[in-house]
């Protein structure tokens, strides 16, 4: 009995782990549109969230590969789970999708069809904030494409993440791929969107904790 109790342990552990890779995207839909107008990601495992706020007949999701719009061509596992009704949510699949460009859409609605850049290139950099500070105080790269993973390390409120260039700290100088795709509330992390970094001198901070600036340089 103890051995089947270890084994039971160590599938819902399994099943743990493999669904803490799978991130989930919500994509919205009102007359006519999404407002989500582009997205761009890294290879790897997906589930779309389709809402439908004020659209006043069920819509649905199609992706497909870039120019492909044919039924055939139709990514099968992004349909929804069931057709989304006005103020209601459905979950696709998990989508697997390796680098390349994508485009998504609702026949239904309808909608134009959107880009979805799946990038194979992007290293993920780890920043965790503690109360009025970040663990990490200054960062030396590459150029390159990167995407920033904001956790929340005992902050009792939700923290951001902001990127400039160095000296830069209006709103209208912080890249917006840099932000997160929502506040990190204690205990959790959140994602930037994908960044491309060219070589000079940045800052990053989080005026929500608040913290020092502290220095990201880029090397050639």
């Amino acid at each position: 009995m103890k051995r089947i109790s270890l084994i039971l342990i160590a599938i819902v552990a399994s099943f743990t782990f493999v669904d803490a890779q799978v991130e989930q995207i919500a994509l919205e839909q009102t007359v006519g549109a999404f407002t989500t107008e582009s997205l761009d990601l890294t290879a790897g495992e997906y589930q779309f969230n389709i809402q439908n706020k004020n659209v006043d007949h069920e819509v649905g999701f199609v992706l497909v590969p870039r120019g492909k719009y044919d039924q055939s061509n139709h990514i099968q596992a992004a349909y929804v789970k069931a057709p989304v009704a006005t103020g209601k949510s459905s979950m696709t699949s998990v989508v697997k999708l390796a680098a390349g460009e994508y485009e998504y859409f609702c026949p239904l609605n309808p909608t134009e069809k959107y880009p979805l850049r799946v990038h194979a290139d992007v290293e993920r950099i780890q920043l965790g904030q503690v109360p009025g500070d970040f663990k990490v105080r200054g960062i030396t790269l590459a150029e390159g494409k990167y995407q920033f993973e904001i956790g929340n390390n005992g902050v009792d409120h939700e923290v951001g993440f902001v990127l400039v260039p160095k000296g830069k700290y209006d709103a209208s100088d912080h890249i917006k791929p840099a932000y997160v795709k929502a506040p990190v509330a204690k205990g959790s992390s959140e994602l930037t969107g994908i960044v491309t970094l060219e070589a000079g001198m940045y800052e990053y901070f989080c005026p929500l904790n608040p913290t020092p600036k502290y220095s990201l340089i880029v090397e050639k």
